[in-house]
C-alpha cells in the first residue's frame, strides 16, 4: 500500500466516478483503475464496487476511507512542516473559529498572519464545537478556537483556555422590556437563539431554570451572530449573547444590554488541537497569535475599558 494509491482511492470515492477521479487526478482511466486494482490485492478484498449510479464503498472502504484521510492529511502537514522549517512557506492553515471569536480575533490576527507568512492560504471555517468536532478528530482542521462544554473538549485532544466571557441578555435601543431588572420580568418574551440546546446560545433555558422559572419561548433559532443581530435589531425579540461582544462594541449602536439584577452564565472559549499532533510552524503562529490577542481582549474586560482598537 502507498500514499499515492490511497490518495487515488480517496479521489475515486470522493468524486463516485473513475473518469470524474482521473480527470481531477491528471491520469489515465486505466493507471487510476490498475492503482485501486494493485491496492485492493495488497489489502485482500474489495474496496469499491462499481453500479449503474456510480462507484460505492464496501466496508473495508468506508473503513479505509475515514483513516485514509488522516493519513494523506498528515503526509501533506509534515511535507509543509520540513518545508516551512526550510524558509519556505508552503501549504494551507485551516482553522474552525466559533461565532464569537470570529468577531473578535479574525479582524486583528489575519492581517499580521499573512503579513508574516504571504504565501501560505489559510483556510477558515465555522461553528459551535460540535459541528467542529469530527473535524478536529479526523485531522483535517489544525486547530479550532471555539468555547467547550463544561464537561471539556474531550479524550484527545489539548484546550488552552483563552478567555472566559459571561453572557448578557440583549434588546434593540427603544424595546418595551429594556429597562427591565429582574429576569422575571422577561418571562414572557419571545428569544433569538444561537446553536444547539446547552451551548452558549441555548442557554437562556438553563438560565430560567436556574432561577426558578419557566422554559421561555425560543421563537427562532439561528447560526451566526449577523442573524442575531438582525432579529434583535428589527423585532421585539431578546437574545443572549457574550458580554465580551458588547464590551468591545462589536453589536453595533442598535442593540442595548439588558442589565438584569441575575447573572447569567459564563463560558470558555478554549484554543483546540489534537494532542497527538504538532502544528506546522506556520500553524503555531496563528495560534500563538490568538492567544496573544485573546488575552489583550480579556485584560480589556476587566479593565472595563472601551472597544479594542483594531
Amino acid at each position: 500500500m502507498t500514499l499515492q494509491q490511497l490518495r487515488d482511492f480517496l479521489a475515486v470515492a470522493e468524486q463516485g466516478s473513475f473518469r470524474q477521479a482521473a480527470r481531477i487526478l491528471g491520469v489515465s482511466q486505466a493507471g487510476l483503475t490498475s492503482s485501486l486494482k494493485a491496492l485492493e490485492s495488497s489489502l485482500g478484498g474489495a474496496l469499491l464496487v462499481r453500479s449503474g449510479r456510480g462507484v460505492h464503498l464496501t466496508e473495508a472502504g468506508r473503513r479505509l476511507y475515514a483513516r485514509a484521510i488522516m493519513i494523506d492529511r498528515e503526509a501533506r502537514r509534515a511535507e509543509d512542516e520540513v518545508l516551512q522549517l526550510h524558509g519556505h512557506a508552503a501549504g494551507p492553515v485551516d482553522v474552525a473559529i466559533g461565532p464569537s471569536m470570529t468577531a473578535l480575533l479574525l479582524p486583528r490576527v489575519v492581517a499580521d498572519f499573512r503579513a508574516r507568512f504571504p504565501k501560505v492560504e489559510l483556510r477558515l471555517t465555522g461553528g459551535f464545537f460540535e459541528q467542529i468536532l469530527p473535524s478536529l478528530q479526523l485531522g483535517q482542521i489544525d486547530f479550532a478556537v471555539t468555547s467547550v462544554p463544561d464537561e471539556g473538549a474531550g479524550g484527545g485532544l489539548v484546550s488552552t483556555p483563552l478567555l472566559q466571557t459571561r453572557l448578557n441578555v440583549v434588546a434593540r435601543k427603544g424595546h418595551p422590556m429594556a429597562g427591565a431588572r429582574s429576569l422575571r420580568e422577561l418571562a414572557t418574551c419571545e428569544w433569538v437563539v444561537m446553536g444547539p440546546p446547552g451551548r452558549p446560545g441555548g442557554t437562556i433555558v438553563r438560565f430560567f431554570e436556574d432561577n426558578g422559572l419557566p422554559t421561555p419561548r425560543a421563537a427562532v433559532r439561528c447560526e451566526s451572530f449577523a442573524q442575531v443581530m438582525a432579529l434583535v435589531n428589527s423585532t421585539d425579540l431578546l437574545a443572549l449573547v457574550p458580554r465580551v461582544m458588547l464590551d468591545q462594541g462589536l453589536l453595533g449602536n442598535r442593540v442595548v444590554p439588558v442589565e438584569l439584577e441575575e447573572q447569567a452564565h459564563s463560558f470558555e472559549i478554549c484554543l483546540v488541537r489534537r494532542a497527538d499532533v504538532s502544528l506546522t510552524p506556520a500553524a503555531a503562529e496563528l495560534a500563538a497569535m490568538c492567544e496573544s490577542c485573546s488575552r489583550i481582549i480579556a485584560g480589556m474586560g476587566r479593565q472595563t475599558a472601551g472597544p479594542l482598537p483594531a
